[in-house]
């Protein structure tokens, strides 16, 4: 066997997806991550950006348990080596846990601190555990419906760390004082948001182009806010958020 056949045999037999239980000392609480690198990963020793999603448990083919995923993995593998990202899907916690943690504007400050914690502590394990572009410009965050809430808070309130956000669906209605929220924010005027979202969907188009408009009132350029992606026929649902997700993933790759 020649030496770039030890190669590829070596690149295909390393496993691509890494698990990681990482607690929330603060809460008491573990969250899964599940890290796919992609297949250049393994033949360079560049570092890559990276893509941190929320509910983690609906990001990959690979261990979906309800058979409907964002096909993050299967987009990566698609792409050309110099647009593929490290994923790191954030399992979320369940039932009121999850609104918990996604919504910081109920009266606890699980959310202040679970945003706190993918800031810190979940990009300062990524960071110094793997081969990553640490800047905010190579970092994204990205969520649907409380998913997209989160981020929003999260791209908001650490925009120095997460540069660039993809906000699919999100559920603004359910917590209109983020308008406030984001309002007061000091954002980096380099952030980058993208909005999408279905036309099958209630109110959707006001909130997504309202939240815009507060942004580009804050002097973040046009250029890196583009008017919402809008699925015709879409719903909130993981059939929409994979089209969501691939458009996102063209846009963020296509300007580094």
């Amino acid at each position: 066997m020649s030496l770039a056949d030890h190669l590829y045999a070596a690149a295909v037999d390393t496993p691509r997806y890494d698990i990681v239980k990482l607690e929330i000392k603060r809460l008491k609480r573990q969250r899964t991550l599940h890290i796919y690198f992609p297949p250049s990963y393994w033949n360079t020793r560049k570092k890559f950006p990276v893509i941190y999603v929320q509910d983690g448990q609906t990001t990959f083919i690979e261990g979906a348990y309800n058979n409907e995923s964002l096909y993050a993995d299967s987009l990566v593998n698609m792409m050309p080596p110099n647009k593929q990202c490290i994923i790191v899907a954030i399992q979320s916690g369940i039932n009121s846990v999850r609104m918990q943690e996604y919504n910081p504007y109920i009266g606890t400050s699980d959310a202040a601190i679970y945003a706190a914690y993918v800031a810190k502590d979940v990009k300062t394990y990524i960071d110094t555990t793997f081969r990553t572009l640490k800047d905010a410009k190579h970092t994204a965050i990205v969520g649907s419906s409380m998913g997209g809430l989160i981020s929003m808070y999260i791209a908001a309130k650490y925009s120095d760390i997460f540069g660039v956000a993809g906000i699919f669906s999100p559920a603004f209605w359910y917590a209109p004082m983020v308008y406030d929220d984001v309002a007061r924010q000091g954002i980096n005027s380099k952030s980058r948001f993208f909005f999408a979202y279905g036309d099958a969907e209630n109110n959707e188009a006001e909130y997504a182009n309202r939240m815009r408009t507060l942004l580009l009132q804050k002097r973040i350029g046009s250029k890196n806010i583009p008017a919402p992606m809008v699925v015709k026929g879409g719903k909130a649902n993981e059939k929409q958020w994979r089209i969501d997700f691939e458009v996102f993933y063209r846009w963020f790759t296509g300007q580094l």
